[in-house]
């Protein structure tokens, strides 16, 4: 038996996938180079990429590093500079810790000289008190309103001991002062209860005197009675004694009518 050929159409489609396989075989090597380029290129970029964000970090962190070595230079200054401080604040401490222990003797000390001289300047404000209530009637307004400043220091709590003593001593002074002075001025007195204008003469603690301003009429103050007693002589005494204490008449001596101090106005001189 003679074998059986294969039709045309068999050897057709076997021919066709001949060439579709060698076509398939040749064409491989050119789809996987170009999924290898496209590759290399996505990696290309992706690389760019990272480099760029690399060198960016990269800078960014060496401006944060001289930031923190500037920042630590500075804290380092701080640490230096507090513990300076710190040290001389410990002298400090040791330096007050001797003042307040120096002020609290002081105050004590203080306390101690209060206690024994404000009853002293007590007494002799109220022994000037008592000269002034019973002395002869000139600068009654003055003298009383520095005693009355000068009792306002003493009874204020904030006032210290050296501003309390000098009070004290200005008032003693103005009134020993006053024993000194020699001087006219013109007032007015109460005569029988009449007001009468006069010129009045103060003759330290001697005595006063005052002369109406006609002249026809002369007074003379009565420290026992404390009030005014009229002189029915030595009138003329009296007016050259207000001339020479005007200016008007040169110096010279005078009569003028004293009267005997009284144990109260000794007993004054004696505490001035």
């Amino acid at each position: 038996m003679k074998n059986k050929q294969p039709g045309k159409s068999y050897l057709f489609l076997q021919d066709l996938l001949s060439l579709t396989l060698c076509f398939g075989v040749l064409l491989m090597p050119q789809i996987s180079l170009a999924a290898s380029a496209t590759e290399v290129h996505d990696t290309s970029e992706k690389a760019v990429e990272v480099s760029i964000t690399s060198q960016a970090n990269l800078e960014s962190w060496v401006e944060e590093e001289h930031r923190l070595l500037e920042e630590i230079e500075d804290l380092e200054h701080l640490l230096d500079h507090t513990r300076w401080q710190r040290k001389k604040l410990s002298i400090y401490k040791d330096d007050l810790s001797e003042k307040i222990i120096g002020l609290k003797e002081r105050a004590e000390a203080m306390k101690a000289v209060n206690m024994e001289l404000l009853p002293i300047l007590e007494k002799n404000l109220e022994k000037l008190q008592t000269v002034v209530d019973t002395d002869r009637p000139c600068d009654l307004t003055q003298r009383r309103k520095f005693l009355h400043h000068a009792r306002t220091v003493l009874n204020d709590y904030d006032m210290g001991l050296l501003d309390k003593t000098r009070v004290v001593l200005d008032a003693t002074a103005r009134e020993v002062d006053l024993g000194h002075q020699v001087k006219v001025q013109e007032d007015e007195i109460e005569i029988n209860g009449k007001g009468r204008r006069v010129k009045m003469l103060q003759v330290g603690r001697v005595g006063l005197y005052a002369m109406t301003l006609d002249s026809e009429k002369a007074y003379q103050w009565d420290v026992p009675t404390s009030k005014w007693t009229a002189i029915e002589e030595d009138i003329a005494s009296i007016h050259e004694a207000i001339e020479m204490a005007e200016g008007i008449r040169l110096v010279g001596l005078s009569k003028l009518p004293l009267a005997q101090p009284t144990t109260l106005e000794r007993q004054g001189a004696a505490a001035q």
